[in-house]
């Protein structure tokens, strides 16, 4: 008797463990941490990368050079300013730095956006 009630015993908790296991972490909309301010990042450079487009071809080759190497050392500078935000927010590692740095970018490249509009408005003024 006592050998059936320790069978029916770990029955259950086998069952109870697998059902739990099985449904950990199965949620259809579960996405990994970042994921959704990685999306508004990148919605965030097609559109500074439009603007870019837009200057460039009000550009001459000397302006085009300029900008383009303003826009290389703009890049490391976002993307290391990104993470000192972070950082000083608190966040010192793993998913918190990582959407931290995200949306740190995505305020810079926001930013960045509208200088260049400035640019291209001054260009259409020359």
């Amino acid at each position: 008797m006592k050998r059936l009630r320790f069978c029916a015993a770990s029955l259950v908790l086998t069952i109870s463990a697998f059902t739990f296991t099985a449904s950990y972490g199965q949620d259809p909309n579960w996405k990994p941490p970042g994921t959704e301010e990685a999306e508004a990042v990148e919605q965030a450079n097609q559109q500074l990368d439009a603007v870019y487009q837009r200057l460039m071809s009000k550009l001459d080759e000397a302006g085009q050079n300029s900008l383009r190497e303003a826009e290389r050392s703009w890049i490391k500078w976002r993307d290391n300013e990104a993470v000192l935000i972070a950082r000083l927010g608190g966040a010192i590692g793993g998913s918190a730095l990582r959407v931290d740095t995200l949306l740190a970018q995505h305020k810079l490249i926001r930013q960045r956006t509208e200088i260049l509009k400035g640019y291209v408005t001054l260009a259409d003024s020359n």
